[in-house]
């Protein structure tokens, strides 16, 4: 990807959380798309279990979709999103 690129998908992805923040759920479903593989690799490599890690994947989201509106600076979303993947992988492990 290009330097031109890369800022076009950035602006892409902070709209999407923007509109998904304002209650847009095609906003929010874009977002699932786009990022669901990224959460199911991290909760994967953390659980060891397929099936495990499709549900705990799906549950990310809906924390996600419930926390997003308290997510102040949208620039951090990939971030924020990653962390609370881990963090609940962690919480599943135990």
């Amino acid at each position: 990807m290009e330097k031109g690129e890369i800022i076009m998908q950035d602006t892409r992805i902070l709209n999407l959380v923007r509109r998904a923040q304002s209650g847009d759920r095609d906003a929010f479903g874009e977002l699932v798309m786009e990022y669901e593989s990224t959460v199911f690799g991290i909760v994967l490599r953390r659980l060891r279990n397929r099936s495990e890690a499709l549900e705990l994947t799906q549950d990310v989201f809906v924390q996600v979709m419930r926390k997003l509106p308290q997510l102040r600076e949208r620039e951090r979303f990939v971030g924020w999103l990653r962390q609370i993947a881990v963090r609940m992988s962690i919480n599943r492990a135990v």
